[in-house]
């Protein structure tokens, strides 16, 4: 069993990581060359993990040998896209639990990070309510209990919040209590994007980061398709300059 890697974590695609070594080598050094570090698809000096937006096709892959022997951490990214099965959309909480168990049995730290938009998911065990913002169905839900008890490691994606660090911070810790109620072990991700939605700053991905400095044990890294690579790389300039 791949033992779970310690916080802080920054966790990101290997695309992401070398997208911001080649605007700054020197703070993706520091990130990402790193035990605190996973690379989803590989990255020297880092965790190797691998993501899957189909629970499954993860199990089909873990049961076929088509994953390789240096990935330690499995994802599951499910999300209302057509990159997860309808019917693990309509039933994320079983999926989640399915993935784990997978996870689990190959012997992967196991990775899960539930989007906001799968309460919104027609015919879902999970629908929000009418007057609901799918970010307050998330929270009520249960979803991130059920990704933290078939977890080592569970993301809050809040980072349509991120423009509003009370708001972010609200979010990222009842997600964090509840899932750390129904698994005191998990490690808690919240998720900083350059653009959700919206162009981030670097001061706003630095005020949401500081918001849930006490309550996060890591964050997921996003770049929006590529883009905006100097945003993401001048907050990580920041971020290692308050932690060291």
């Amino acid at each position: 069993m791949n033992a779970v890697p310690t916080p802080p974590l920054w966790v990101t695609s290997a695309g992401t990581m070398d997208a911001i070594a080649a605007v700054d080598p020197e703070v993706a050094a520091g990130a990402f060359v790193s035990d605190h570090a996973i690379a989803l698809g590989g990255r020297p000096g880092a965790i190797t993990g691998r993501s899957w937006a189909s629970c499954a096709r993860f199990e089909s892959d873990a049961t076929s040998g088509a994953i390789g022997a240096d990935v330690r951490v499995a994802m599951y990214d499910p999300e209302r896209w057509r990159h997860t099965p309808a019917e693990e959309q309509r039933d994320s909480l079983g999926a989640m639990a399915r993935f784990g168990d997978v996870a689990r049995r190959h012997g992967y730290v196991c990775m899960i990070t539930p989007h906001p938009g799968l309460l919104s998911v027609k015919g879902s065990t999970l629908a929000r309510d009418a007057d609901e913002t799918e970010e307050a169905a998330y929270e009520r839900s249960g979803i991130t209990e059920a990704g933290a008890r078939a977890a080592d490691i569970v993301e809050t994606q809040a980072q349509r919040l991120q423009d509003r660090p009370d708001a972010y911070r609200g979010l990222v810790s009842a997600t964090a209590a509840r899932a750390r109620a129904a698994n005191p072990s998990v490690l808690v991700l919240s998720g900083l994007s350059t653009s959700p939605g919206f162009p981030a700053t670097p001061q706003m991905l630095l005020d949401a980061w500081a918001s849930v400095a006490d309550v996060a044990d890591g964050h997921y890294l996003s770049l929006a398709k590529g883009r905006y690579t100097e945003v993401m790389a001048a907050f990580l300039r920041s971020a290692l300059g308050s932690d060291r």
